[in-house]
């Protein structure tokens, strides 16, 4: 095989490298590849880790001469061969393959050629070789990129030979490499010297660099993080004095004035040293010629916010929002405004905290849409945007409640209207806050439209429930004939098939071991006394907050059944501490559920979690709130967390229990 390949003349490996030959498995076409053009490459598995894999996956990694860049490719059988296209940027200068099962990050299998690597240059269009292309050959050998996600591509051979080859060939294209590629040919050329004479070579060749690009801020840069990685302290700190005098105004320079004025610095120390900063780099320069260091920034106002709104400055905490961008202003208002409303303390001022939301939700209605999340999500427009408005969402719900906790249901109605269209009617307890807005200004025809929508969107509370049937019974002359089917009728097709699909996803067929737990009462529940009943069962805890909010869809669930023998319904109080019991009926009477409660056993390391604990194999989680469905001992359905909609999950379990009951 392997002569058949070298008279085609197309293989991967070697045309201009001199390695090795082991694995003749990849051939190209065009033979030698060039920038900006198509290139096709076949890949043959047989005899190797791929040979039986009916769907290898590939990436290609290719250098641009600066940095590396990774594309997932789709391959294509054709005979006995796998194949892929690719259209070279104009800009790559080497590139290198891998061929795998599964995920990229975690393959199941992988083929690197036995370690060896499928890599080759990339010719410019003038049929030259590249800068870079050497330096990066060399670099992935050794593992030595900078990019973890590479370092499958070969098994790393740091064989200083080898390198020192590759190093004088491209210095033989470009001389030393420069800017950030310096300090990888540092990095290289270390595997090549002794290391009594490596410490001396660098600092000449980085000094010497410097001196050529004019101290430029991103030599600079690179050179004081090389310092640092090298726990070279002395040499860093000539770096900076370096960068204070050169680059004043540069990112390093923010960088380094931040982490000195802010570094365990108490709260007096750390506002003054804030207020410092702000007024040396001030953030409006910052606007007009942005560069990655607008972290600084989120952090600086971030805690002068805290440090603000803890100590009363009022007038300074409303100030920062003059200028300051959407990310950083919904973070601000999240942790100062919204984290005191939720606070169980009951110590929150709640007139204040209206007015200073007052004040701030109009300046981040307005900079919405200013993309500053764009950084968290790779430039994707569309998902930084999603993301702006679903925090909007949440900004809107706490303002919401603060103007119905100070009664202002006037001003409360008025920002319905800045819901995104996704979450609009979504949020069950927004719709709840709707409706509770709704009844007070008396606005019967917004409520029949509110919760016809809700509904709708599947996120209804008991009391919202209770409301519809109110009020189609006030049109039905007093009559409830109809109304489930009216109820039905409101939920779209689309959405019933999404939640019989989502049950389905679900389904489980786990043997259920026997137990016997304590009720409310004192009296012994038996699992194997409910034969071909269909049993829900709730796992939650009194700490537990989701288990505590997905409540009312528990109850939702059991009133809907409680006149059917062939459903039941338990709550099991599980992985809780102290007088377990006491807690846990106290807790359930004082909210007023009607809920047969049952108590987990105890196991013998004290811990109470018996029945949780010999269902945790099907769960592969300790997490709660945990929903099952039993049926003839076996548990047939398991589902975790809580969605936030007690109408979502009264209709889960609910669907469920149908499929089941319809079985044969």
């Amino acid at each position: 095989m392997k002569k058949n390949l070298l008279l085609n003349g197309l293989l991967l490996l070697c045309p201009f490298f001199g390695q090795q030959l082991a694995a003749q498995t990849l051939t190209w076409k065009p033979e030698l590849l060039r920038q900006n053009q198509p290139a096709t490459f076949y890949y043959q598995a047989k005899g190797g880790d791929l040979e039986f894999s009916d769907e290898p996956n590939a990436t290609l990694a290719y250098f641009n001469g600066k940095r590396w860049a990774s594309v997932p490719l789709t391959l294509k059988k054709e005979n006995d061969q796998w194949q892929a296209s690719y259209t070279l940027p104009n800009n790559a200068v080497f590139l290198a393959l891998k061929f795998y099962q599964g995920a990229s990050m975690t393959p199941e299998a992988i083929d690197n050629n036995q370690g060896k690597g499928y890599f080759t240059k990339v010719l410019g269009s003038n049929d030259k070789e590249q800068r870079g292309s050497y330096l990066a050959e060399a670099a992935l050998r050794s593992n030595l990129t900078g990019d973890w996600s590479l370092n499958d591509f070969v098994s790393a051979a740091k064989n200083a030979q080898t390198t020192d080859s590759l190093l004088k060939k491209e210095e033989k294209i470009s001389g030393k490499p420069s800017g950030p590629l310096l300090f990888t040919y540092l990095d290289l050329k270390r595997l090549t010297m002794p290391p009594e004479k490596f410490d001396a070579f660098a600092d000449a060749t980085i000094q010497a660099m410097l001196k050529k690009e004019k101290f430029s801020d991103a030599l600079l840069a690179e050179a004081h993080g090389y310092y640092i990685r090298e726990k070279r302290d002395q040499q860093a700190k000539e770096i900076e004095k370096l960068i204070f005098q050169y680059q004043p105004k540069s990112g390093t320079a923010k960088l380094l004035s931040f982490r000195a004025a802010t570094k365990g610095a108490s709260t007096e120390v750390y506002q003054a040293a804030s207020e410092d900063f702000l007024k040396k780099y001030p953030y409006a320069e910052w606007k007009k010629n942005p560069d990655d260091k607008g972290f600084l920034y989120y952090e600086i106002y971030r805690g002068l916010a805290t440090r603000y709104f803890d100590g009363n400055q009022i007038d300074k905490f409303l100030s920062l929002f003059k200028d300051i961008d959407f990310r950083t202003a919904n973070e601000i208002y999240r942790w100062n405004i919204t984290r005191n409303q939720m606070s169980m303390s009951g110590k929150a001022d709640y007139k204040l905290l209206y007015e200073l939301s007052k004040k701030i939700i109009p300046y981040l209605l307005e900079r919405q849409h200013d993309q500053s999340y764009l950084t968290d999500f790779d430039r994707d427009a569309v998902k930084a945007q999603e993301n702006a408005d679903k925090q909007m969402n949440d900004r809107l719900f706490t303002h919401i409640a603060l103007a119905i906790n100070q009664k202002d249901f006037a001003a409360a109605k008025n920002f319905f209207q800045y819901l995104s269209k996704d979450g609009t009617y979504s949020n069950a307890d927004m719709n709840a806050m709707h409706l509770r807005v709704l009844s007070e200004l008396k606005d019967e025809k917004a409520i029949k439209s509110l919760l016809e929508n809700s509904v709708a969107a599947n996120a209804v509370t008991p009391e919202m429930f209770a409301k519809l049937k109110e009020l189609y019974r006030s049109e039905h002359q007093g009559q409830e004939k109809g109304y489930e089917e009216y109820l039905s009728s409101l939920m779209p097709n689309d959405k019933k098939a999404e939640m019989r699909g989502h049950v389905m996803a679900n389904m489980v067929n786990y043997p259920l071991k026997p137990f016997s737990l304590e009720d409310a009462n004192g009296k012994m529940v038996n699992s194997d006394d409910w034969g071909n009943k269909i049993v829900v069962i709730d796992f939650w805890a009194t700490w537990c907050r989701p288990c505590i909010e997905a409540f009312p869809g528990m109850q939702l669930l059991i009133d809907q059944y409680a006149k059917d023998p062939n459903v039941a319904v338990y709550m099991i109080g599980t992985m809780q501490f102290g007088d377990y019991k006491a807690k846990s009926v106290n807790f359930v009477k004082s909210q007023g559920y009607r809920f047969n409660l049952l108590h987990d056993a105890v196991l013998p390391n004290g811990e109470q979690a018996a029945v949780f604990l010999s269902l945790k194999p099907l769960f592969k989680s300790s997490a709660i709130p945990r929903k099952i469905i039993v049926k003839n001992g076996v548990v047939r359905y398991s589902s975790e967390g809580y969605s936030g909609s007690p109408s979502q999950l009264s209709d889960e379990l609910s669907t469920a229990i149908e499929i089941l009951r319809a079985e044969k």
